[in-house]
């Protein structure tokens, strides 16, 4: 099966359903799916064959979902972040060898400053309301009525689109680069469906479910969860452009979504909107964290709030990239990240891939048919990355005696002091416990003594406040003395990128400008 199969089975037992709704407008099953066909027919009569490589530059919208499921069905689709800048843009669509690109009106700078620079590029399918300019392929036209015959399900005999299975790369996902230039993880149509269905066998979903993904579909989890997994279990997807607190509360009211995903940082904001103003969503039954590490106290505060189950799940784009969740029907423990996926394995070794005792932290590693082909064009990097069909995660977790798994920090992120060692995620865990603390990042620098230290900064609860001395105290009565951090800055956020995760690497860099340092 592919993803277009996928749709075409829910297009043919729930044609009249709703499949997608945005900015008021729906869409049901059949019209997603003929617009669909149409994208995927229009762009085989452009002369794309199966390596079609479509690069997707969208906010959260239906041409989205069209362009990633219709280009799936002829080659390899290609999701951007949209806060890309120009260089890094461009290094993608060439990395790829993208043949066409979707994008949309507000992006039409970027995209004329990276094209001259992008050969193989032929093509830019436009999304506007303004109309197209010399060069620019309508993206409705594109989608209009096939001028080939229907696609059949399994996509053989009666056209000339190419065949698909479930081995070929749906998606080509790069990863967020932060150590050096993004790769692309290839996804196939087997992964992603595998992943989604192993989702549906833990999170309690159906045809009567309503989706709302303020998350940006780019992103694995957000393509995996609140479009793959909705049209798998028949429901509803429904699309916010970006994520502000107030405008989305009100749209989980509007649209009584029954399902909701997010980062942490976005449900930390959710749960300071004030009590006053707090919609009663009534119908959320599930909401679901991921991209960093969910703190226990927003955790409990939003089940408090709005009387809805908070889940915390982990994965990595990788494995498609969900490898565990916390059972909403079952045993949900603060702190970790729940138990992995049905047909989803792990272990937990050390330096040399020899599996630890339960309890003792080491790399995780993870085998599923979630796990991705590899890295596109980069086959040393993924005989590294894949080992006897093990993908290294280069997180560093721990298992306890239930099978619940915790997420100690990146294995790359590992602070050794004085030749022991120090998980970020174990003294962020302690930083956060403190009443007046709502976030925390902690970090290694450089250290003459000791080789390295750690450091740290918080943000703060908007009412309240606390001294550096103060928090450094608390860490000494939780903490062991080399685990403490010798700083602990105090700011109004945490660099993060578009996806919510703390860049340390910034922390680090401000650091070494001179963050103030509390007396230890």
């Amino acid at each position: 099966m592919t993803l277009y199969d996928l749709l075409a089975h829910s297009a043919t037992d729930k044609a009249e359903r709703t499949a997608l709704v945005y900015r008021g407008q729906a869409m049901t099953y059949a019209e997603l799916r003929a617009a669909v066909e149409g994208f995927a027919s229009g762009l085989t009569n452009l002369g794309a064959g199966k390596a079609l490589r479509i690069g997707l530059l969208l906010p959260n919208c239906p041409a989205f979902v069209i362009a990633y499921v219709g280009g799936s069905r002829v080659g390899s689709v290609v999701p951007i972040n949209v806060l890309y800048r120009p260089d890094e843009v461009r290094h993608i669509l060439a990395d790829c060898r993208a043949d066409a690109l979707v994008t949309a009106e507000p992006f039409r700078p970027l995209v004329e400053a990276v094209r001259p620079h992008l050969p193989k590029l032929r093509h830019i399918v436009m999304v506007s309301d303004g109309g197209c300019q010399d060069g620019e392929l309508d993206f409705r036209s594109l989608c209009a009525p096939p001028l080939l015959p229907p696609l059949p399900r399994g996509g053989k005999g009666g056209c000339d689109l190419p065949p698909r299975t479930d081995k070929d790369v749906a998606v080509i996902l790069y990863t967020s680069g932060t150590t050096g230039r993004p790769k692309g993880a290839m996804l196939t149509h087997r992964n992603l469906l595998a992943n989604a269905t192993s989702c549906a066998q833990v999170l309690p979903v159906g045809p009567d479910d309503r989706f709302l993904s303020a998350l940006p579909l780019f992103h694995s989890f957000a393509a995996t969860v609140f479009m793959i997994l909705p049209i798998l279990a028949g429901g509803s997807i429904h699309l916010v452009e970006r994520f502000l607190p107030a405008h989305t509360l009100a749209m989980l009211e509007q649209t009584e979504a029954t399902v909701f995903g997010g980062v942490p940082s976005m449900f930390a904001l959710m749960v300071q909107h004030p009590p006053s103003q707090r919609p009663k969503l009534s119908r959320l039954q599930i909401a679901i964290s991921g991209g960093a590490p969910l703190p226990p106290e927003v955790w409990r505060e939003f089940e408090q709030a709005f009387d809805a189950k908070l889940v915390e799940g982990y994965g990595l784009t990788e494995a498609s990239p969900v490898v565990a969740v916390n059972p909403p029907m079952g045993l949900r423990k603060p702190g970790s990240v729940g138990q992995p996926l049905p047909g989803v394995r792990v272990r937990i070794v050390d330096e040399g891939r020899c599996e630890v005792a339960r309890g003792e932290v080491g790399e995780l590693l993870v085998r599923g048919d979630n796990v991705m082909k590899g890295y596109l064009g980069l086959p040393e990097d993924t005989r590294s990355a894949i080992r006897a069909g093990w993908l290294g995660t280069g997180d560093l977790a721990r298992i306890d005696e239930d099978g619940y798994l915790y997420i100690m920090g990146r294995k790359k992120e590992l602070i050794i002091v004085g030749g022991l060692n120090v998980y970020p995620g174990e003294v962020e865990r302690v930083l956060v416990e403190h009443p007046a603390v709502v976030e925390a990042a902690a970090f290694g620098v450089d250290d003459a003594a000791r080789g390295e230290a750690v450091w740290a900064a918080v943000t703060l609860q908007p009412d309240k406040s606390v001294s550096q001395r103060d928090l450094l105290a608390f860490c000494r009565g939780k903490l062991a003395s080399f685990k403490v951090p010798r700083g602990v800055e105090i700011v109004d956020q945490l660099p993060k990128n578009a996806l919510g995760k703390v860049m340390r690497h910034v922390l680090r860099e401000q650091v070494a400008s001179g963050f103030r340092c509390a007396a230890t």
